[in-house]
């Protein structure tokens, strides 16, 4: 178990401290390894994981191959048109510019190519008994607000987030205390870091409005992994790329192709293949086309990898145990609505809007019965001036979704026969925009240009996740190493570094990296 926060502990400095990172390492490593198109590499996803791979190998001369199933690079980062509306799939905030993102996509030549938005709020938090709106990249002004609205936990809320600020403080600024908190955060879970400060239900509930974003309960995160991720968002700001999160996944693409790499797209991996060694020797994808490999970096689902992709035989007894006893992440139900009209009365870009009274203990996790479930408000034209049409609103409303209710619609629903699926997404798409209507919007119906709704199986369909993933594995498992006991093959995506746009994206940069170092060997 030590070892085990130890490793997480080091992924963590890693994503949050660029001053940890070699940036002159990667070339250096590339360098010395001689006549580099003898080492033809494929590349099987082009998430951000598989496009960083193939944008750091690609810039160093080798002969990389990214393959595709989809028409379009980005897997979650992606956006699509539905009439005069274009929406984001999964982007609502990330932290970029400063962070850890921005090093990686300097480091690429590209980040001078892509804009940046700042959230206008940290989080804003609608509630039957209060709605306050926490103030962005001022840690003081969330501390005034909270009080303000339970002066009884004053104290505790100062401590909290003045122990969050000491994390930030140690972790990048280098600065030592006479107790550090970064040790002692590293043996909580969030739940149990809450509770050492406050007793009201509400208030632990307005602490921990991130654990959404990370996908676990407060009981389950850690809250170390939580100080550091979310204090980037309360001191640094929430960020967005423009225009959408697509324009990162073409900027990725573009730089792979001017330097000479392939994009395929439409072509699923069928089949791993191995020499008489046991070696990684190529890709063969649907169709039967081969293509010859010397390393395979993976950024599809592990589960996929070595359930559907590699032969048995070739995989050790005891990874695939491991493989096999994680359990897969959340999924989501997204209402992507696109309005006839501009929303003046409402300024605020994210808004987390709870229902009920028990809402700690009921948050936060996953609600098989989506009608019951709190909900998440983005209206996107409040992060920058033309995010839509004159006229016109983007906006989203979503939940975090179990896969199990879904089940019963899977098959029918691979077969083209959506009759009973589409009548029950359609049911619950309404309720959520009869809630919202009540509680935030008056007259949002008949608003309503456009509708699109994205459930667990849409998840499913266009990234062949288990159970429709957005974050891959669990966060509440220990992650994987790039480095597979299968030779030759690499894994960089969310199910390996855990799911968000910086993981994976460091996920990319550290398999291409140890591919390096097992060519030079």
């Amino acid at each position: 178990m030590e070892q085990s926060r130890r490793l997480f502990l080091k992924t963590m400095l890693m994503a949050s401290s660029t001053a940890t990172i070699d940036w002159t390492g990667f070339g250096a490593l590339a360098a010395q390894v001689d006549k580099k198109k003898n080492f033809p590499v494929v590349v099987i996803g082009a998430g951000l994981g598989g496009l960083v791979s193939a944008a750091y190998l690609s810039k160093y001369g080798f002969d990389v191959t990214l393959i595709e199933q989809h028409s379009v690079p980005g897997g979650y980062a992606t956006s699509f048109d539905r009439g005069d509306f274009t929406f984001d799939v999964s982007l609502h905030a990330t932290v970029a510019e400063h962070a850890m993102p921005q090093m990686i996509l300097s480091d690429l030549g590209v980040w001078d190519k892509l804009k940046i938005a700042y959230t206008p709020e940290l989080r804003r938090i609608v509630t039957p008994e209060f709605d306050l709106t926490l103030p962005a990249r001022d840690p003081e002004g969330v501390k005034k607000v909270l009080s303000e609205q339970f002066p009884h936990e004053k104290k505790g809320i100062y401590n909290f987030y003045g122990e969050m600020e000491q994390v930030i403080a140690e972790l990048w600024q280098g600065k030592r205390f006479a107790f550090s908190m970064m040790d002692k955060l590293e043996k909580l879970s969030l739940e149990l870091w809450i509770s050492e400060h406050v007793k009201d239900p509400d208030v632990k509930y307005c602490m921990a409005i991130f654990s959404g974003y990370y996908g676990v309960a407060p009981s389950k995160i850690n809250a170390l992994f939580y100080a550091i991720a979310t204090g980037e968002y309360l001191v640094l700001g929430g960020q967005y790329y423009k225009a959408r999160s697509q324009d990162l996944s073409d900027t990725l693409a573009l730089a792979i192709e001017e330097r000479q790499g392939k994009i395929l797209y439409n072509t699923t991996a069928d089949q791993i293949l191995f020499d008489e060694k046991k070696s990684v020797k190529g890709v063969k994808d649907s169709q039967g086309t081969i293509f010859p490999a010397k390393a395979i970096i993976a950024n599809c689902s592990v589960p996929l990898l070595f359930n559907r992709l590699i032969p048995q035989n070739i995989v050790p007894k005891s990874y695939t145990k491991k493989i096999r006893q994680r359990n897969t992440s959340l999924s989501s139900f997204v209402v992507f609505l696109g309005l006839n009209q501009e929303l003046s009365h409402i300024t605020d870009y994210e808004i987390d809007v709870s229902f009920g009274t028990n809402r700690y203990d009921s948050s936060l996790s996953s609600q098989k019965v989506l009608d019951q479930s709190d909900i998440g408000v983005t209206i996107y034209d409040n992060l920058f001036k033309g995010y839509s049409g004159p006229g016109k609103t983007t906006m989203t409303i979503m939940t975090l979704a179990d896969y199990e209710p879904w089940k019963k619609f899977e098959a029918d629903y691979f077969n083209n026969d959506k009759e009973a699926y589409n009548n029950e997404k359609e049911r619950i798409a309404q309720n959520f925009i009869k809630r919202i209507e009540k509680m935030l919007i008056p007259g949002l119906f008949d608003m309503i240009e456009v509708m699109e709704i994205g459930t667990p199986l849409t998840n499913k369909f266009y990234t062949n996740n288990p159970g429709g993933a957005i974050y891959g594995f669990d966060r509440d498992m220990e992650q994987l190493n790039a480095k597979t006991p299968v030779k030759g093959l690499y894994l960089a995506s969310a199910w390996s570094h855990g799911g968000g746009y910086t993981p994976v994206m460091m996920g990319g940069r550290e398999a291409a990296a140890m591919m390096l170092k097992e060519f030079k060997s």
